[in-house]
């Protein structure tokens, strides 16, 4: 099939050749049948670091030559994720090309034709960027949408609904790609339900990426599983490529989901910023890490703008000395709540001779973790109508999840906003909680993860233990 771009060769009916002709790379062969597939519904559901994005970004650019004129749109949870590693894989192909092909390249895209979230073809083509909000998507006609890890996008079932009415009248591809992630999602059900039937679905384990067949290096898959042993849900979800269960969690996936924000970016601490904002410092040293959060409060929403977590053995001056930057540059830390367990009142005294502000010492017990993760959870599950203003909380008394503000049928969102980070989420994921014989819950986590994030940014809520809920007017 011949491309209508001027003076360029005879692009090849086999995509795997176009990857070793035209963009000068050679697949590997468990990702054939995924570059091979002409169906107009594609989910491919891989481990990570597998080359699902790489060879998505390839069959992309088929596309676009394939099909002149065409409008390729590719979304992510986060806009800047489509920028930084969409983008820079696209990039990466065509700028191999040039480096084989000077006149293909030439004939095909052109220097001025690459841009950081757009890439215009000399055939009249273009591939787009685009935030995952359902009214963006849904103001084009678009030839092929690819969706990554679209199993962690917030609103996924409205933006697959916007992904159907842009191809409806292009006869046009969707690509939806993802690890595993929670199963109330529209990712999980294409490969569980049988209206998705339409869907062509491509399943890759990480043992099907090992040498000689694929990239992995099989001393750090082992290490990886080493450090998972004690979370075997996250090895089983990023690498083996199953679903898991959490009802035994604080904070379940499909909640930590529901409070992402895709307009949302962590702020350098090196950054000026105003506001009111509210630290937490969870310190530890050898076995756990530091971390310091801060949330803003605006508008009665709160906002995660940062959450850093430093290396084991970083000494508890260093960390003092952090959150003084971030006084220094944040104007202003309303509260600054530390663990002070086994460091000691000490700690909170070394902070304030820091010059550190507002500075509360929390020592956790069974009580305080209890409060600190009750008022977490109670925001994250605190709704706003955007429109008519009402509040009330995401769960329906049958158990059922809102999608809606039952006044006038408008969108609904968390008061509680957290930024895209994986980490972040598979963090808040960790602990594990259980009730005690005298009515106590107690929470723990498994061997080899990590809940510092956590407990942070539950730290960060503490000013809110008394007096600082919101009212409610639930239905």
């Amino acid at each position: 099939m011949a491309s209508s771009a001027t003076n360029c060769p005879t692009l090849p009916s086999d995509p795997v050749e176009f990857c070793r002709k035209w963009l000068g790379y050679e697949p590997y062969e468990y990702m054939h049948p995924f570059l091979r597939d002409e169906s107009h519904f594609i989910a491919v559901l891989q481990a990570r670091q597998t080359g699902k994005t790489f060879n998505g970004m390839a069959k992309l650019l088929y596309y676009a030559v394939r099909y002149p004129g065409s409008t390729i749109i590719i979304s992510a949870p986060k806009y800047d994720q489509v920028k930084r590693i969409a983008f820079k894989h696209l990039h990466s192909h065509l700028n191999r090309m040039k480096a084989r092909d000077p006149q293909l390249f030439r004939a095909v895209v052109g220097s001025k034709g690459l841009m950081r979230t757009i890439i215009r073809f000399r055939n009249g083509s273009e591939i787009l960027a685009e935030s995952p909000v359902p009214e963006t998507i849904r103001g084009h006609s678009a030839k092929a949408v690819y969706l990554m890890e679209m199993n962690f996008i917030r609103d996924d079932e409205d933006l697959y609904t916007a992904v159907l009415f842009t191809l409806n009248t292009t006869d046009g591809y969707l690509i939806a790609e993802s690890t595993p992630w929670n199963t109330d999602s529209v990712f999980h059900d294409i490969f569980h339900k049988e209206e998705y039937g339409a869907f062509s679905k491509h399943m890759l384990p990480y043992t099907e990426a090992l040498p000689p067949n694929g990239p992995l290096t099989p001393s750090i898959v082992s290490m990886i599983e080493e450090q998972l042993r004690g979370d075997p849900s996250r090895w089983r979800r990023e690498m083996l490529c199953e679903w898991t269960e959490d009802d035994d969690r604080w904070l379940p996936m499909s909640l930590i989901t529901f409070c992402q924000d895709s307009s949302l970016s962590y702020r350098s601490a090196e950054s000026k910023r105003r506001g009111q904002f509210f630290v937490g410092v969870d310190f530890g040293k050898k076995r756990d890490h530091s971390v310091v959060a801060v949330i803003e409060l605006k508008d009665g929403h709160y906002y995660l703008r940062h959450c850093h977590r430093f290396m084991l053995d970083t000494t508890y001056g260093a960390v003092i000395g952090y959150v003084k930057r971030l006084q220094d540059n944040w104007s202003r830390l309303v509260s600054v709540n530390c663990d002070q367990t086994g460091v000691g009142e000490y700690i909170v005294e070394d902070m304030r001779r820091a010059g550190i502000r507002n500075v509360n010492g929390v020592t956790f017990t069974e009580g305080t973790k209890e409060a600190m993760a009750t008022i977490l959870k109670e925001k994250m599950r605190t709704v706003e109508c955007g429109e008519c203003g009402w509040m009330g909380y995401v769960e329906n008394f049958d158990g059922s999840w809102r999608r809606s503000c039952p006044n006038d049928d408008s969108g609904i969102s968390s008061v509680f906003h957290i930024p895209y980070d994986q980490d972040l989420f598979n963090d808040l994921n960790t602990p594990i909680y259980t009730l005690s014989k005298t009515g106590r819950i107690q929470f723990n986590h498994s061997s080899g993860t990590h809940d510092d994030m956590f407990w942070a940014i539950a730290l960060s809520m503490k000013a809110y233990e008394k007096g600082g809920n919101i009212p409610l007017a639930v239905t």
